[in-house]
C-alpha cells in the first residue's frame, strides 16, 4: 500500500490528495510521530495543535498511518473492500474540515484514530466498534451485563440509510465479529423518539429506528442540530431552511421542542 494507492482508495478529494503528495516530512520524523501517536495519542494530538496549520499535518498524518494500518488487515485477513471503506472517513471528515475551517486538513482526529488502531471498521452503510457496555440493562426479558462487549454501531454521512443497506450492514457484522454476540448498541439523534413528530412514518430514519429498543434519551444533546444544520445556534430562528428536513427541524425547535438524542440496543 501506498500513500497515492490509499488516497484513491478513500475517495479523497483530488485537491486534497495533491496536498497530502506534496507534504514533505522525513522518514525519522515520521516515525517520532508515529511512535508517540501509538504510545499516547493523547499527548500526540496536545503535540501537534500546537503546530502551525495543524489540521494539514493530521491529514497528512491520518493518511500515512492509514498506508501502515494495511499490513495489518492483511495479517488479519481483512478485504481491501472494508480497509478503503473503513478509512473512507478521512475523506468525510476532510470534506468537513473544508466546509466548516475552509481547508483541507482533518479536526475530528480522536475519532479517526479509532480506526488507525484497528478498533472500528465500516461494513456496509454502518461502521462498527466493540465496546464494553456501560450499563446493566434488560431488554424483553434478556439481560445485558455491564462491561459485556457489544457492537456499538455508528453512522457515517454520505449515503442514504436504506432498509435494505442497514440489513446488509448488520449482517456482515454478524459474520465479521465472530468471538463477538451479535448485540448492537447506538447512541445518536437518529435515535431519538420524537423524530415521529418531524419526520413522515415512511422515512429512512424512522424505519432505522425502529430496529432498536431505546432504553435512554439525552435531552440535552446537539448532535440533530449539528448534522441537519451544520452547526448549533443558540436562537432555531436563524437556521436555514433549505431541505424538508431542516424546515420541519427548525419549525420544531421554534416551537420550543428538544432534539436531543436516543440510546438504543438491537439482540
Amino acid at each position: 500500500m501506498d500513500i497515492k494507492l490509499f488516497c484513491e482508495g478513500i475517495k479523497l478529494e483530488p485537491a486534497a490528495a495533491q496536498q497530502v503528495y506534496a507534504y514533505h516530512m522525513e522518514d525519522e520524523t515520521y516515525e517520532a510521530h508515529k511512535q508517540h501517536f501509538y504510545v499516547d495519542y493523547g499527548s500526540f494530538f496536545e503535540s501537534v495543535k500546537q503546530t502551525v496549520s495543524y489540521r494539514k499535518l493530521l491529514l497528512y498524518l491520518l493518511v500515512r498511518f492509514g498506508v501502515d494500518a494495511y499490513a495489518e488487515y492483511r495479517i488479519r485477513g481483512i478485504s481491501d473492500e472494508v480497509y478503503y471503506d473503513t478509512f473512507s472517513d478521512i475523506h468525510i471528515w476532510c470534506t468537513v474540515c473544508v466546509r466548516e475551517y475552509g481547508e483541507y486538513g482533518i479536526e475530528e482526529y480522536n475519532w479517526l484514530q479509532e480506526h488507525v488502531q484497528l478498533r472500528l471498521f465500516r461494513l456496509g452503510r454502518l461502521q462498527f466498534q466493540p465496546i464494553a457496555f456501560d450499563r446493566e440493562l434488560v431488554v424483553n426479558g434478556r439481560k445485558i451485563v455491564k462491561n459485556q462487549i457489544v457492537c456499538n454501531v455508528h453512522i457515517p454521512s454520505g449515503e442514504p440509510l436504506t432498509p435494505q443497506g442497514v440489513e446488509k450492514s448488520l449482517e456482515l457484522a454478524r459474520a465479521f465479529f465472530r468471538g463477538v454476540t451479535p448485540v448492537y448498541v447506538c447512541h445518536s439523534w437518529l435515535l431519538y423518539p420524537k423524530l415521529t413528530e418531524v419526520l413522515s412514518a415512511t422515512s429512512n430514519i424512522l424505519q432505522f429506528q425502529t430496529l432498536f429498543n431505546i432504553y435512554d434519551v439525552d435531552l440535552e444533546s446537539k448532535e440533530a442540530e449539528q448534522r441537519i444544520f451544520n452547526k448549533v445556534n443558540a436562537n432555531p430562528s436563524e437556521y436555514d431552511e433549505l431541505t424538508s428536513l431542516q424546515r420541519s427541524a427548525k419549525a420544531y425547535l421554534v416551537a420550543g421542542h428538544p432534539l436531543g438524542s436516543g440510546f438504543g440496543i438491537i439482540l
